[in-house]
């Protein structure tokens, strides 16, 4: 079957034959027959298993929630910040 392949894998498939006594054909064969159950495995996953943080998602609504009281609250603290400014003066 033949099969296209990207330079980079070529290049790739190249040294791995230049290190080896192998030839680019066979190479392609040892790394498929050692490694395309776990590919496949790990491409076949519904969730990715592996989280970049240990944090659970935010449960639905929670989030736009909290982007709502965050809202009101910097509101607030702009209006608040706003009325502790003196009155503007040429003086100063």
């Amino acid at each position: 079957m033949p099969i296209r392949l990207d330079d980079e894998l070529i290049e790739l498939l190249s040294e791995g034959a230049r290190r080896t006594r192998q030839n680019k054909q066979t190479l392609v064969r040892l790394t498929l027959r050692r490694h395309l159950s776990e590919v496949i495995e790990r491409e076949s996953r519904k969730w990715p298993l592996n989280r970049i943080t240990r944090l659970a998602p935010w449960p639905r609504g929670a989030l736009a929630k909290a982007y709502k009281q965050a809202g009101k609250s910097s509101d607030g603290l702009e209006a608040a910040a706003v009325a502790a400014q003196g009155r503007p003066s040429w003086e100063d």
